[in-house]
């Protein structure tokens, strides 16, 4: 008889209980997912990579100028510019996952879908990072344009606010992977308990 530790709980509070009774099905539409998670973790995988490579070269830019010019806010924009495009390339080796094929049994394709999930959440975390990062490089940047050159003409409001929505988006994204991942791991559970009933 089942208790309710076999029950998923959701955020609400509320108590769920899966019932796996068409498997065919339940992997179909598994396989299904796991094909478009597979074509757009690889566009992100080659979308981060650009963006480092970009933040790489932009970085060694800016460093140069900072460098050759003594312009010291210069070289905190190069510095966190390269610490940031340094965790786009974590990031992007996060989003690397096994092939959607690979799984043939629903076993395996739940196993898949909680290390790609459980990556989905790192490379979250990792942007969540890097926008803390992307702040405090930029507020020192402009506190040491305050003091040793002219003031810059645009407030950093504007740019704490979008760092700031785009923080929020982040948090709120990782929050539902972090569902979809408790989910995952119910329903591996269940299914695994049931092939052991069998």
């Amino acid at each position: 008889m089942p208790t309710d530790d076999d029950a998923f709980w959701d955020e609400l509070g509320v108590s769920w209980r899966a019932s796996i009774r068409d498997v065919g099905l339940i992997s179909s539409r598994l396989e299904a997912r796991l094909r478009l998670q597979s074509a757009l973790l690889t566009v992100g995988m080659f979308a981060g990579a650009a963006v480092s490579l970009l933040g790489f070269s932009l970085a060694a830019w800016t460093l140069w100028i900072g460098w050759s010019t003594q312009t010291w806010h210069f070289l905190t924009r190069g510095a966190t510019l390269f610490t940031v495009s340094l965790l786009a390339v974590v990031a992007a080796v996060a989003l690397r996952a096994r092939n959607a094929a690979e799984a043939r049994s629903l076993r395996e394709m739940l196993q898949v879908s909680i290390a790609r999930t459980e990556r989905l959440i790192r490379a979250a975390d990792l942007g969540c990072y890097s926008l803390v990062i992307l702040a405090f490089g930029g507020m020192v940047g402009y506190m040491l344009r305050m003091r040793l050159g002219r003031p810059p003409a645009v407030s950093p409001v504007e740019d704490l606010l979008a760092l700031a929505i785009a923080g929020l988006a982040l948090l709120w994204y990782r929050r539902t992977q972090a569902n979809a991942l408790k989910k995952y791991r119910h329903l591996s559970q269940v299914f695994g308990s049931r092939e052991e009933l069998e």
